[in-house]
């Protein structure tokens, strides 16, 4: 069996940095002599296994063909004798099309190495225009690679205008875009994935942050600058955005950028010791002090101008500590208006 490393691993092990994962092509197999050899079979879409003790995927030398729109489209051959060139030669960009021999020897058809060199993201070949769902690939890739100084080069730009134009982006799911967003969101430089997708006019999955772009991107970097918390970056690109819940994410996303536009609505009212009360219940500062106290430090965080000095940690700290005298006869109801309204009482001396 001919077995070859490819991809990210070989890739970040040349940039020299931490290979998280490990994907393994083989060439001259077939299904049945993967099985027998006591491989699991998990692909769906085209054959992949799991390594019987190490559970690493291994997936068979694979060329394909754009039969249809979107990230799907495409049939897939897998005979014994598709060659690794065939397999590199459908990847995205050249530094992820790169293999690497048991013995450590890369075969790189493509000049990945160079470009690794050169700190350029080049597109394998034309084909590149078939799968829509690279521009958001590479506009990751770029992100990640941004601190290593790492650009794409401007006729892969090209091509990924070229696909926005041709509406194909139109075709995918929001799942697999958010997918490699989610990732964009967890790297250093996260604003510099949108920055892109605005260059190559591909923000139409995010319709909301078109109109306030460079409002939103600004908000992100000030947030990355402080916090590498994916929600937070999400909230900030999207402070002004309302009715975002139809798009598929996790509700991490929804739920932190719900509670930071709820508590602006709060400190906008009249400042009172009923609307702060109101605004802290509304964002579960009295379940999870923490969280609350991460949305209450993103907005300040975001300069948003406030009429009114409050040290939150203590203020909260304080609401916490509040233990009513509490009578034979009180009830649930009656021991909480009595916290109510001693926590009132505490919110109006801070104020004071």
């Amino acid at each position: 069996m001919k077995v070859y490393l490819v991809g990210g691993a070989v890739r970040d092990e040349l940039l020299g940095l931490p290979v998280t994962e490990k994907d393994w092509v083989v060439v001259g197999e077939t299904d049945e002599s993967m099985k027998k050899m006591g491989f699991k079979s998990v692909g769906k879409d085209f054959p992949v296994y799991l390594h019987p003790t190490s559970k690493e995927e291994y997936a068979l030398a694979r060329k394909e063909r754009k039969i249809s729109p979107g990230h799907k489209g495409f049939s897939f051959e897998t005979q014994k004798n598709v060659t690794l060139e065939e397999d590199l030669y459908r990847r995205d960009i050249t530094i992820n099309a790169i293999a690497q021999d048991v013995d450590g020897n890369l075969i790189d058809p493509f000049n990945g190495k160079q470009d690794i060199k050169e700190k350029r993201i080049k597109h394998v070949s034309d084909a590149f225009i078939e799968d829509p769902l690279r521009v958001f690939r590479v506009a990751r890739f770029a992100t990640k690679l941004k601190s290593l100084n790492f650009s794409v080069e401007d006729q892969t730009k090209e091509l990924m205008i070229s696909i926005s134009d041709s509406k194909e982006i139109e075709e995918l799911s929001f799942e697999r875009i958010w997918q490699e967003t989610e990732k964009s969101l967890g790297y250093k430089n996260s604003s510099h994935y949108f920055n892109i997708l605005k260059e190559v006019n591909a923000l139409s999955p995010f319709p909301k942050m078109i109109d306030n772009f460079e409002a939103s991107l600004e908000r992100l970097k000030i947030i990355e600058q402080v916090s590498d918390k994916k929600e937070l970056k999400w909230a900030a690109l999207n402070f002004e955005n309302k009715n975002l819940n139809e798009l598929s994410m996790p509700n991490k996303f929804k739920n932190f950028l719900k509670c930071s536009q709820i508590f602006k609505e709060t400190i906008d009212k009249e400042i009172s010791a009923k609307n702060l009360l109101e605004g802290l219940m509304k964002i579960n500062t009295f379940r999870n002090s923490n969280y609350a106290l991460d949305v209450i430090n993103f907005i300040l965080k975001l300069n948003i101008n406030i009429n009114f000095e409050i040290n939150w940690n203590f203020l909260v700290e304080d609401l916490e500590k509040i233990k009513p005298q509490i009578n034979k006869q009180d009830n649930g109801e009656n021991i909480k208006e009595k916290i109510y309204k001693e926590r009132l009482i505490v919110i109006e001396n801070y104020l004071k």
